[in-house]
């Protein structure tokens, strides 16, 4: 026996010590005590990543209330922050300000982010020496979530600065809050009450606007005298201190990292694709949030040991993402590491909102610092921000830099949208006519529910195929295809050719059928249209959401799936056409239902018929994916139009008989991104900058198309004499 394994496992994150370099101690968790009590504190923690990763997701074993602290830092969110709030009212709170966050919402923000990133960065010292977090890596997360959040600027944000820094205020060796801490923590939310209530006298086009303007279930949010005490108060709190701390965390973990790995620097500038991937790695490697505490509503045993019901359990989320049964070499940071699944935004219900803006902010720095800072490397000792013991971020970090030796532009990353060759494995007959082939490579680009592939079949078409999945398998696409004789030759094919051990050529996926946050889901499936339910399903019981399914088809043995949804009991109603005839939908969605999305996929007549029924839902409830374009109408300008290509000034007519697509292609060489030639796919989504489209896909919600400021250039033409394209 070693003398470290004589010695007792001691896991104290209260212990300065043990802050400033964790990882032994996790290492040691995970091998010998990965059920852990500490007798000190009175809590349970485990450290293993499979472990960890259940644990969050299984939201009725392990609750957040009384809240995810092992400090009393649980008292200072109070009524109204989320991250102690289960189900239902955290879904119900969540849903105020979930569309706002959602990643098409927070990439309207990257011009703004990139331009205070450069003033920032332009700022410091090319060949000198600079304190990139003070000087960085926090004033990035406050300017922009102020921003966002619509604080206002002057000596009024320097004040709420420093109230945000002294409610952090600890003593070491301490779970209570210091007087500075209560006294800024009340600071903050007496100000914040007072300023909701100059938001409800005098709204403003910002985030508080919004939420002090939100109703839940036809209740208004917002109480006629907002108090400091109040649930609208502790949302803004939770989102005012979630936003900053933990993003000025993952930025100052980047640069230390990177700073000591120059050929690491020197890679990701010269490949600014690589730089998402390297901002996973920092969300794996130095986690921001080191751990969460959930509360157990029952006895639970792993690995030989109970943790009894009522115990607080701590899950160390900073342990898990070091786990080398889950990650090769897991104590390296490599910015150049293929994604991995790590658990830095947890998982589940209590998932980090504001990930998309976090992630945006860490790329957006690095697009701009590494062109112009040239390299750097640590020219000093670091020191970590005082905090609770659950977070792990500099507040210092001394860097010195060289001069740039080139004027390299700032590439903005593109989307994935390259082809790989990936191989058919596993193929199954799922149905009368529906087989699943499961298509395999090596770290696949991520997808979410309802996304599609493209597959470039060796007959010369391409089609497309929702993915059925598991989201979480980077090395594994499942499809699901129904043969259709009279079809237009893909199915056939995928059926006939598509046999294990062939290869075919795929392009990443793409998602117009994103589920969006709700509490309460409708689906209904016709046919095939099953496939991307079967994924929104799975991602529904995760969340921990209510919903139910109606699905139907022709007859059940045609009907695909239903032994995966035979567990779901009678949350699933399947509905043969032969037995039971049509869907009766006007029992389903005859009234509509509070804080209750639809989502429904099959064939036309029966999205028609959905959305009939729907049309007294609403604005937003209903999110329909079809096979085929709707039948078009005549257009609204029957006549050419021109399109102007704002990146070079070109200008081309469009005559009635061709699309968007074709003329700029023939008219400029470029080879434009395009798939489906329907409207259908959104392959060819383009941004309008001037004029108005008449939209002619089957994506676009109304809002949408409202909105004027993109299109689908295969099928859409124009209702005005001209469109701006940014193209």
């Amino acid at each position: 026996m070693t003398a470290q394994a004589a010695r007792p496992v001691v896991y104290d994150p209260f212990s300065v010590a043990f802050q400033e370099d964790p990882f032994p101690v996790y290492r040691r968790l995970r091998d010998e005590a990965p059920v852990y009590r500490s007798e000190k504190w009175g809590f349970w923690a485990l450290s293993r990543y499979d472990d960890v990763r259940a644990c969050l997701l299984d939201t009725d074993t392990f609750i957040n209330h009384p809240g995810i602290d092992l400090d009393a830092t649980n008292d200072q969110g109070g009524a109204g922050n989320l991250p102690i709030i289960d189900n239902p009212r955290h879904d119900e709170l969540r849903a105020v300000v979930q569309r706002r966050f959602m990643p098409r919402s927070i990439a309207a923000l990257e011009d703004s982010v990139r331009a205070i990133a450069t003033r920032l960065v332009d700022a410091l010292a090319p060949g000198g020496v600079a304190d990139i977090a003070q000087d960085l890596s926090w004033p990035l997360p406050y300017e922009v979530f102020f921003d966002f959040l619509g604080l206002p600027h002057g000596e009024d944000r320097a004040q709420l600065i420093a109230w945000s820094h002294g409610l952090k205020d600890r003593i070491p060796d301490d779970d209570r809050l210091t007087p500075k801490a209560i006294a800024c923590t009340e600071n903050s939310r007496i100000y914040l009450a007072e300023l909701l209530m100059r938001r409800h006298r005098e709204p403003k086009a910002d985030l508080l606007t919004h939420i002090v303007q939100s109703d839940i279930a036809g209740v208004p949010f917002a109480e006629a005298d907002i108090e400091p005490a109040s649930e609208i108060v502790g949302l803004v709190f939770g989102l005012y201190l979630a936003g900053i701390e933990t993003t000025a965390g993952l930025l100052s973990t980047l640069f230390h990292e990177l700073a000591k790995r120059p050929d690491q620097q020197r890679a990701l500038r010269e490949n600014p694709s690589l730089i998402p991937g390297a901002v996973e790695e920092g969300l794996r490697y130095r986690t921001p949030l080191q751990l969460t505490v959930r509360t157990a509503t029952r006895d639970v045993t792993l690995h030989g040991t109970t943790i009894p019901e009522g115990s607080r359990v701590a899950m160390v989320i900073g342990a898990a993402n070091h786990d080398d049964r889950q990650f090769d070499n897991a104590h390296v940071y490599d910015a150049l590491r293929p994604a991995v699944r790590h658990l830095g935004f947890g998982k589940g219900l209590h998932g980090c909102l504001g990930n998309p803006l976090a992630r945006l902010e860490a790329r957006v720095a690095l697009e701009v610092a590494l062109p112009r800072l040239g390299g750097f490397r640590v020219a000093g000792t670091p020191a970590r921000y005082p905090s609770t013991p659950n977070m792990a971020v500099l507040e210092h970090l001394p860097v010195s830099f060289q001069s740039p030796t080139t004027s390299e532009p700032v590439v903005r990353r593109a989307p994935d949208t390259a082809l790989r060759t990936l191989v058919v494995g596993e193929r199954t007959e799922v149905a009368e006519g529906v087989v699943t082939l499961a298509l395999a490579g090596a770290d696949l680009p991520s997808w979410e529910p309802g996304a599609h592939v493209d597959l470039l079949l060796g007959n010369g078409l391409t089609r497309q195929y929702s993915l059925c999945g598991d989201p979480d398998d980077r090395g594994t696409y499942r499809i699901g295809v129904l043969r259709e004789e009279a079809g237009g030759g893909g199915s056939r094919f995928v059926h006939d050719e598509l046999l294990p051990g062939v290869t075919v050529s795929v392009r990443a996926p793409r998602n117009h059928f994103r589920l969006e946050r709700s509490a309460h889901y409708v689906f209904v499936a016709g046919g095939i249209g099953i496939t991307p339910i079967l994924t929104m399903i799975a991602e529904a019981e995760a969340a921990g959401a209510d919903w139910m399914l109606l699905y139907g088809g022709r007859r059940r043995a045609s009907m695909a799936f239903l032994d995966e949804l035979e567990r779901h009991g009678d949350r699933v109603t399947v509905w043969p056409q032969d037995t039971h005839g049509l869907l009766d939908l006007d029992a389903l969605l005859r009234e509509p239902r509070p804080d209750t999305l639809v989502y429904a996929c099959g064939p036309g007549p029966l999205l028609d018929a959905v959305e009939a029924r729907c049309t007294g839902w609403p604005e937003g409830a209903l999110h329909v994916e079809r096979f085929a374009a709707t039948p078009l109408a005549a257009p609204v300008l029957d006549e050419p139009f021109e399109v102007e290509l704002a990146r070079t000034g070109r200008v081309l007519t469009v005559p009635t008989d061709r699309s968007i697509v074709e003329v700029v292609e023939a008219g400029t060489g470029m080879n434009l991104l395009t798939s489906c030639s329907e409207g259908k796919c959104g392959t060819c989504e383009t941004g309008v900058l001037e004029g108005t489209p008449d939209h002619r896909d089957v994506l676009l919600t109304p809002a949408e198309r409202a909105a004027c400021d993109r299109m689908m250039i295969c099928v859409s033409r124009s209702c005005s004499p001209r469109l701006v394209l940014d193209l």
